[in-house]
């Protein structure tokens, strides 16, 4: 009791001081076990398997992207017709037999031209790296971008990782913990090194919240809304943005989402023009380093990484990102975390210069080669 009235005794400064050191404290404690400390995550771990080609006819809405994925798919009735045997023994050995569609999220024959027959060639020249292999073909550039800046003189380092893959599976996710759990992190270079990656860079720090839609690599994981944007990848290589009030955690795995972040903003609108206005929730539009996702079109997307805060290389604002990113020809785009986060790793190193050398992260997507057939 006379602990409590000296305690009262004190000045009213030191009283608001303690205050705000309990206060503290108390903080610190609970971002301990909220947030830092590991732990495992509520997951709904729900295997969102690869659709079979015949399912994925009628399994999406408009657009259909199957029939894009697959232009040379003939009707199975149409098929027969054409591959009949006729009367005439000649007419049958010219007959140009019809191509077997690929399956779903296959894209060797939408793109013949741009992987090899399982050799692996490579290039560094000038600043541009390119990989080129049996299931990925790579491109990656190094540009000075302006910055918006009144003076007009001032510029920022941004790197283009250009990327066709012939399997939707080449492009995958990797936990830092190598599972969906909180409290664990890793340094990009050690979670791409440890997945025999190509070229990796820092995803949407997802562990971090317990909300949000989470599915990576086919598996869902959460399915729980948020008032983030959201960005889905499907199985058949098609990917769609959504503004947080547009979009249902269920509804994008029950359509078939390979991928999905709950991070943002939603860069581009559906004409593939840049946004001018973002979701608040998580657009800071101060110049930063920035990382970003877009999609051109099934099995042809890029990353974009972003130097910032230094004196070389300040960063992008979102509106300068989303402007980036239609300026590539992007028809939908997405920013994932930045700050310090923002890294690109390619074939055994970090090439973009992280600000104070980066930060451990809890998952990366990474571009990988598939195993021979």
């Amino acid at each position: 009791m006379g602990r409590l009235k000296s305690f009262r005794r004190l000045p009213l400064w030191q009283v608001l001081i303690a205050d705000v050191l309990i206060a503290g404290a108390a903080l610190l404690v609970f971002a301990y076990f909220h947030h830092v400390r590991p732990s495992a995550l509520d997951s709904e771990d729900v295997e969102i398997a690869r659709p079979t080609q015949i399912a994925a006819a009628a399994w999406n809405s408009t657009p259909t992207p199957f029939a894009d994925i697959t232009p040379s798919a003939t009707p199975a009735a149409t098929r027969e017709a054409v591959s009949a045997p006729t009367a005439t023994p000649s007419a049958q050995a010219t007959a140009t037999p019809i191509p077997t569609p690929d399956p779903v999220g296959v894209f060797s024959q939408r793109y013949p031209d741009k992987f090899t027959d399982g050799e692996v060639e490579t290039s560094s020249e000038d600043g541009v790296y390119t990989y080129k292999s049996k299931y990925l073909n790579i491109r990656v550039t190094q540009q000075r971008v302006p910055d918006g800046s009144s003076s007009g003189t001032k510029e920022s380092t941004v790197y283009v990782t250009d990327f066709y893959v012939r399997d939707i599976t080449c492009l995958q996710n990797v936990f830092a913990s190598e599972s969906f759990s909180q409290g664990h992190y890793d340094w990009l270079a050690n979670m791409a090194e440890r997945a025999d990656a190509v070229a990796a860079v820092n995803g949407d720090f997802c562990t971090m919240r317990k909300y949000g839609v989470v599915i990576r690599n086919g598996r869902l994981y959460r399915s729980s809304h948020s008032s983030f944007d959201a960005c889905a990848i499907y199985w058949d290589g098609t990917m769609e943005t959504y503004l947080s009030k547009e979009w249902d955690g269920n509804a994008i795995a029950n359509k078939g989402a390979y991928m999905a972040f709950s991070f943002g903003p939603k860069l581009l609108d559906n004409n593939g023009q840049p946004l001018k206005k973002f979701n608040q929730t998580n657009a800071v539009n101060s110049r930063n380093p920035r990382t970003a996702i877009g999609y051109f079109e099934p099995g042809h997307y890029c990353f974009v990484t972003v130097d910032g805060r230094t004196t070389y290389s300040r960063g992008m604002t979102m509106s300068g990102l989303a402007e980036f990113m239609a300026s590539l020809g992007c028809r939908e785009a997405y920013n994932l975390d930045g700050g310090e986060s923002s890294s690109l790793w390619y074939r055994g190193s970090i090439i973009s210069k992280p600000y104070n050398d980066g930060r451990k992260i809890p998952d990366a997507l990474i571009l990988k080669d598939l195993a021979e057939d």
